[in-house]
C-alpha cells in the first residue's frame, strides 16, 4: 500500500506541466506520430500549461490583492477562513486513503472505454483531488471509505459523460481538435444548462452578448484590454487604492490581452496529436472517436469567463457579510473560475446570462463553504497541518461542484431536503444529456465534422 501511495506521489510530484506534455508525448508515439513531432507537440503542451497558469496567477494577484486590502481595510472577518482551491486540494491529498482514487480513475476509465460507454481518455490526473475531496466528505459523515470511494467513482462516470456530451461544443469553442473536459465543474451545467434555457426568454440567443459582440456596440470600450482596465481601475478604486488603481487596471487589462494569446498554444500543441490520433482509431476501431480528456484552463482564452468573474467578486463579498448562516468570507478564491468557466459553456458565452448564474451561486457557495469548513479543519488537525490564529477554521469558498456535493453529504445525514436535491440532480441528468445530443449535432454541422455521440 505504501509503495502504490508513493509511485501516485512522484507522479504528482512531477508536476501538470511535465507529466501531462510526457503523458501526451506518449499517447503521440502511440498513434504513429513521428517522435519529433510528438516531442515538439508535448514540450509546446507544458509551454502552454505553465503560461495559462503564470497569467491566471497574475489575473489573481492584480484583482485578488486590491480587494483583499479593502476587506482587511474595513476589518472584515467571519469564523472560516477560505484558502483558495490550492491549498485546499493540498490539504487532501494529504489525507491518507486520497491515493486511491488515482487508481479507482484509472480503472473506470480504462473500463468505460473497453465497454464502449466512454470515448474519452482522461489525462488531467491532478483533478483526482477533486474526486478525492468528495470521498473525503463523504467519509466524514458516514465513516465509511467505502461509501465515499463508491460517491467519489460515480463522480469520475459523470465526469466522462460530461466530456462525451460537450466534446464538439468544447472544441468549437477553443479551436482545439480531438479534446474533452471531464473536470468536475462541468458538472454543474446539469443545473446551469436549464437556467440558461429559461433565461433565453429575457435573455434571447439571437440577442446574445459576449466580449466580441460588446465591442460591436461600444467600439474600443468593448476591447478585452479596456475592459481589463476599466474593470480593474474600478476594483482598485473601490479597494482604495487611490492613484494606484490605475496600475491595478493597467494589469488587468495585461491579463485579458495575454489569455487569447497563451491559449492558442493548447491549439498548436494538440492539433497533430488529434489528427494522429483519429487517424489510428479509425484504422483500429472504425466507427469510435476517442478524445483526450483535459483541464479546464484551454477555455482561460475566452474573456466573457474574466469579466463575469471580476463582476462577481463585489457581489460574493456583500452577501457573505449578510447571509444567515454563513460563517466564510471570500478571500483565496475570489477569481470564482469553477462556476464561470462552466456556465460559459452552457450559456455559449453570453455575458449577461453568465453573471446572472454566477450571482445566484454565491449563496450556495457560500453556505457548502460553511458547512464543509469544520471537515477541512479536522483533516488538517489530524495530518498535523498549521491551523490560523485566533480559533479561525480551513475553509474553501468557490469549490468545484459546491451544490452538488452539499446534496451529497445532506444526503448522507438522511436530511430530506439534501435527499430531495441530490434525487432532483440525478433526474436532471436525463434531459440534460438528451438536449446535449442536440447541442453536439449542431456543434459538430458547425465545424464541418461528422457527429459520432453515445
Amino acid at each position: 500500500m505504501e509503495l502504490l501511495a508513493s509511485f501516485f506521489q512522484a507522479i504528482l510530484d512531477l508536476g501538470s506541466s511535465v507529466f501531462m506534455p510526457l503523458v501526451v508525448m506518449i499517447i503521440g508515439l502511440i498513434v504513429g506520430l513521428k517522435p519529433s513531432k510528438a516531442f515538439g507537440a508535448g514540450l509546446t503542451l507544458g509551454v502552454a500549461i505553465v503560461g495559462i497558469n503564470l497569467v491566471v496567477s497574475y489575473m489573481s494577484t492584480s484583482i485578488g490583492e486590491p480587494v483583499q486590502g479593502f476587506v482587511e481595510t474595513l476589518g472584515l472577518q467571519l469564523s472560516g477562513l477560505d484558502m483558495g482551491w490550492s491549498p485546499a486540494l493540498g490539504l487532501v491529498w494529504s489525507w491518507r486513503y486520497v491515493f486511491l482514487m488515482f487508481v479507482i480513475q484509472i480503472a473506470i476509465n480504462v473500463v468505460m472505454l473497453l465497454l464502449n460507454q466512454t470515448d474519452t481518455l482522461n489525462v488531467d490526473m491532478w483533478n483526482v483531488a477533486n474526486q478525492g475531496f468528495t470521498a473525503f466528505l463523504i467519509y466524514c459523515v458516514t465513516g465509511s471509505v467505502v461509501a465515499g470511494f463508491i460517491a467519489g467513482g460515480i463522480q469520475v462516470i459523470l465526469e466522462l459523460k460530461s466530456s462525451d456530451a460537450t466534446k464538439y461544443q468544447i472544441q468549437e469553442l477553443t479551436g482545439c481538435p480531438g479534446i474533452g473536459m471531464p473536470h468536475p465543474m462541468f458538472l454543474s451545467n446539469i443545473i446551469f444548462y436549464p437556467i440558461a434555457c429559461a433565461l433565453d426568454k429575457v435573455f434571447p440567443a439571437e440577442t446574445k452578448l459576449d466580449c466580441a459582440a460588446l465591442q460591436d456596440k461600444i467600439g474600443i470600450f468593448g476591447e478585452n484590454h479596456v475592459i481589463g482596465f476599466i474593470l480593474g481601475t474600478v476594483i482598485g478604486l473601490i479597494a482604495g487604492q487611490g492613484e494606484q488603481a490605475f496600475a491595478t487596471g493597467v494589469m488587468a487589462a495585461t491579463a485579458l490581452t495575454l489569455f487569447p494569446m497563451v491559449s492558442k498554444l493548447f491549439m498548436t500543441a494538440l492539433t497533430p496529436i488529434s489528427e494522429a490520433a483519429s487517424a489510428w482509431v479509425q484504422k483500429h476501431f472504425p466507427g469510435r472517436q476517442m478524445v483526450v480528456g483535459l483541464d479546464w484552463p484551454i477555455l482561460a482564452g475566452n474573456s466573457e469567463i474574466w469579466v463575469a468573474i471580476i463582476l462577481t467578486i463585489p457581489v460574493a463579498l456583500a452577501v457573505s457579510l449578510v447571509l444567515p448562516g454563513n460563517t466564510v468570507l471570500p478571500f483565496g478564491n475570489l477569481m470564482n473560475v469553477c462556476v464561470c468557466a462552466a456556465a460559459f459553456v452552457s450559456c455559449k458565452g453570453d455575458l449577461r446570462k453568465m453573471i446572472v448564474i454566477s450571482w445566484l451561486m454565491v449563496p450556495i457557495l457560500c453556505w457548502s463553504a460553511s458547512d464543509f469548513a469544520p471537515m477541512l479543519t479536522q483533516l488538517a488537525q489530524e495530518v498535523g497541518g498549521t491551523l490560523p490564529e485566533g480559533g479561525l477554521q480551513l475553509a474553501w469558498w468557490g469549490m468545484d461542484i459546491a451544490e452538488v456535493r452539499w446534496a451529497a453529504v445532506e444526503a448522507c445525514r438522511g436530511n430530506i431536503g439534501g435527499i430531495a436535491a441530490i434525487v432532483g440532480y440525478l433526474a436532471l441528468c436525463i434531459p440534460y444529456f438528451k438536449a446535449q445530443r442536440k447541442e453536439e449535432r449542431a456543434a459538430a454541422e458547425r465545424m464541418g465534422v461528422e457527429y459520432i455521440g453515445k
